[in-house]
């Protein structure tokens, strides 16, 4: 009997040691973009719920003329409104615009094409007013 007295505060105790889930930074977490920003490389995946925000990458890109960018995006359960307007943008070096896509529903988009003629990305743009949906977007320089 003598031992049981201390059952109540090994229960705090133990209680109070609990800890819970993780705070994540990134990933497919609603409104929480996940970005990978490589010298060959750049992904940016979203899951979005009425999603406000215009976010801005400078890419890290090592490449030259005669490489070539393999560019894909994806685009699922989009649920925007009469006065959504979702657009991603990639510029190359001098500022152009060699990407401009408004996301008003899904899309499935693959491009293979040379930098020679485009030039270098060096930014992506993506800016939402009140986006709903998932959003892959991938660059691959080789």
């Amino acid at each position: 009997m003598r031992n049981l007295a201390y059952l109540p505060i090994l229960f705090l105790f133990f209680i109070q040691g609990c800890v819970g889930p993780p705070e994540y930074s990134d990933g497919l977490i609603e409104n929480t973009p996940a970005v990978i920003n490589e010298t060959d490389y750049f992904s940016l995946s979203i899951f979005g719920d009425k999603y406000d925000e215009k976010l801005e990458w400078n890419l890290s890109f090592n490449s030259n003329s005669t490489a070539s960018l393999l560019t894909t995006l994806v685009t699922k359960d989009v649920n925007n409104s009469s006065t959504d307007s979702t657009f991603l943008l990639l510029m190359n070096e001098l500022g152009d615009t060699v990407l401009n896509a408004f996301i008003m529903n899904e899309i499935i988009f693959t491009s293979l094409d040379s930098l020679k003629f485009m030039g270098t990305p060096s930014k992506v743009v993506f800016e939402s007013d009140r986006f709903s949906g998932r959003l892959e977007y991938q660059i691959i320089i080789n």
